[in-house]
């Protein structure tokens, strides 16, 4: 079968990929896509199907990002790093304890109408979707992958308050704000009839507001690989998809009814969850399958995956810089082009029969091989972005979700059931049945999630792109070898290869860095976290509540078990609610304040950390023959690595550096000396670090 759709959606992924890292002139890109579809238009009759697919979709693809980026994104990329007052209207409030993340569309002002602003603000703001202000920002200027990321979720900029915003009126009948005020009002109908971390795992699930769940259950569910199930994804439609389609079947609806019914449910799914890009990949598969289902045609799963990834990328090509969609993606064709045929090869090793057969003897043992292969080839498409999104890999990810699999149909059944009843007050104890039950399937994939999770053999960290590299670069072989039914000595060939070439590269690169030192920084650098030898230290207080479940959680997945130091620089916050937060994670040994010491030295395992006089601002860390300092005002200091109170880190010369915000929310810097510091060198950093302040 000639796949266009899909083979043409891997051509405009490769586009895409290929041009924005290396920032190519938009012109340039148009260019080139004029030529590549000229040439396809002229030798269409020479070329097989899926190089003419090809050909057009990269020349497509290149000629509309050009044309994209310069009607949609290039004004505001002009005032990064500006003061900038605007009018726009509030569509999202995302609440993390403390703080609070806005998204405006803009109305009025320097920017275009339609261009999206996501807005850092402190958590006690009085601003909610609906409201139109005019508001003084400043711009942040992001790294080419963070703005990336930023295009990708349809956000032209990123900005901090520069002052006070002015009501100008309330529009609360906007659809966009509509859906948006149901996702927060179902949210808190859920947690209202069930507390607890059920409750937040439960809202989820059910309207997508991941930010409700705590950090260490998420990194619990990381590490067990069960993460996809806290984020409204394609698999949440699917269930939302089947138990429609039941209740229609249950009412003796026709096939056609049911597919027209479905394809009106689908899309109120998406529009109610705030049309995620996996939700809504998903959606026009889901519409496509019914479609030819109203039709009377069958649907290509691969196909139709491709289509609906070029649909998506027509309406943002940057769309392929998500997480999300890229793990849908990959997910999605891996269950569609190997889940068969991996189960097939199961029943014939294990139950001597072929996949036909153990279907009709052993339903139950079917059902259980194929969910367990369906979990194995969605984990290995999407083993590459996993570890480079997340820095972990599960390695009890096809367990854990084939037990997880029976609770998630009644968790989310019960979850969007309360949700909707939650509004009508007759139905309220109906609701609190819903939840209830909801919350007992979803206790169950806690347990699941906590008891896997522990395990030593879990998850292992992977965060050298190199071994990213490597791990995709097996996975394009391997389908490769399969596609062409390569004979056994060839497969055990290139088994063996691929292992040398995994082992040099890990020589290569433990020689070129050598013994590092790992530590967390929080967003603003309020701060940091280091971790040595199973002990862990805390220097200053989290700047939030999920500041301090982050930098828990940092700590935990480097085996520390409590926290032997936390020191802030004033005794009353060890009893705020940032400091009850991470103490309720882990236990705390020996907490204080800087005001209330002399100075202070303590031990750990291969680091020394220390503070001199009273009312220290500059905490010295000494590890790994490296001094890291972390000062709570604008004050010089000598060291290797300065972190101060205005969130900048800066590495001396002689000392490599290389900082990731992937993990935890937080800045992981892992560094080392490369050579050897002159007398010079570590004032000279400080100096560097300060200068231009006031």
């Amino acid at each position: 079968m000639n796949r266009a759709f899909h083979i043409g959606a891997i051509a405009w992924i490769c586009a895409v990929l290929l041009s924005v890292p290396l920032g190519f002139d938009p012109r340039a890109k148009a260019a080139v896509g004029a030529c590549l579809l000229l040439s396809a238009a002229v030798m269409r009759k020479r070329l097989p199907l899926w190089l003419c697919a090809a050909t057009v979709a990269f020349g497509l693809s290149l000629a509309w990002l050009a044309l994209y980026s310069s009607l949609t994104f290039s004004a505001a990329a002009r005032l990064e790093g500006a003061f900038v007052d605007l009018r726009g209207l509030v569509l999202e409030r995302v609440e993390y304890g403390d703080y609070t993340r806005l998204t405006l569309v803009t109305e009025d002002g320097p920017l275009p109408s339609g261009i999206r602003v996501s807005v850092g603000a402190p958590g006690a703001l009085d601003v909610s979707p609906g409201d139109v202000v005019e508001w003084e920002l400043i711009m942040d200027s992001p790294d080419a992958a963070s703005r990336a990321k930023l295009y990708a979720d349809a956000v032209g900029l990123r900005a901090s308050m520069a002052g006070a915003p002015r009501l100008i009126e309330k529009r609360l009948n906007d659809g966009r704000v509509l859906f948006a005020r149901y996702r927060d009002a179902a949210a808190s109908h859920i947690m209202r009839y069930l507390t607890g971390p059920e409750g937040g795992v439960l809202a989820a699930m059910a309207t997508g507001r991941s930010e409700l769940i705590a950090a260490d259950l998420r990194a619990s569910y990381a590490r067990a690989g069960l993460s996809h199930l806290l984020a409204v994804s394609g698999l949440h439609l699917t269930v939302f998809a089947g138990l429609f389609d039941a209740l229609l079947s249950a009412a003796r609806c026709g096939r056609r009814t049911r597919a027209a019914a479905g394809i009106a449910a689908v899309l109120l799914f998406m529009l109610m969850t705030g049309c995620t890009l996996s939700v809504v990949r998903a959606a026009v598969m889901a519409v496509i399958c019914r479609a030819a289902l109203l039709l009377g045609r069958d649907s290509d799963t691969l196909n139709s995956l491709g289509f609906a990834l070029i649909v998506i990328l027509l309406q943002n090509p940057y769309a392929i810089f998500s997480t999300g969609l890229q793990l849908s993606y990959l997910a999605t064709m891996g269950i569609a082009a190997c889940a068969d045929p991996v189960c097939a090869w199961c029943a014939r090793r294990l139950w001597r029969t072929d996949a036909r057969s153990l279907r009709r003897l052993h339903p139950f043992g079917y059902a259980a091989l194929l969910a367990f292969s369906t979990s194995v080839c969605a984990g290995v498409f999407t083993a590459p972005v996993l570890c480079v999104a997340f820095g972990q890999l599960s390695l009890v990810a096809p367990v854990a979700n084939v037990l997880a699999a029976p609770f998630v149909m009644p968790a989310l059944a019960g979850g969007l059931l309360c949700g909707l009843l939650g509004f009508i007050p007759p139905f309220a104890v109906l609701a609190r049945a819903c939840a209830l039950a909801g919350g007992a399937s979803i206790h169950a994939v806690n347990a699941i999630a906590s008891r896997w999770s522990v395990l030593p053999f879990a998850s292992v960290p992977v965060r050298a792109g190199l071994v990213t590299l490597w791990m995709a670069a097996c996975i394009l072989g391997g389908a490769l070898l399969a596609a062409n039914r390569a004979p056994h000595t060839v497969r055990l060939y290139a088994a063996s290869l691929a292992v040398v070439a995994l082992l040099a590269g890990m020589l290569a690169r433990a020689v070129a860095w050598g013994p590092t030192v790992e530590l967390a920084v929080s967003q603003s650098a309020g701060s940091v976290a280091l971790a040595c030898g199973g002990q862990g230290a805390v220097i200053g207080e989290p700047d939030s509540v999920a500041d301090a479940q982050n930098l828990a959680a940092f700590l935990k997945d480097n085996g520390v078990k409590r926290i032997s130091l936390y020191a802030v620089r004033e005794d009353g916050a060890l009893f705020s609610n940032r400091t009850h937060a991470l103490s309720e994670i882990l236990p705390v040994d020996t907490a204080f304040g800087l005001d209330q010491t002399y100075g202070f030295t303590a031990e750990l395992p291969g680091a020394h950390v220390s503070a001199e006089g009273k009312d220290a601002e500059i905490v010295s860390i000494e590890m790994g023959g490296l001094r890291i300092v972390k000062t709570f005002d604008q004050t010089p200091a000598a060291a290797d690595v300065l972190i101060n109170a205005r969130g900048q880190i800066v590495a001396a010369p002689g000392v490599r550096l290389k900082t990731t915000a992937r993990y935890y929310n937080c800045e992981i810097m892992t560094l080392r000396r490369t050579g050897a510091a002159g007398p010079d060198v570590l004032p000279r950093a400080a100096a560097r670090q300060t200068e231009g302040m006031p």
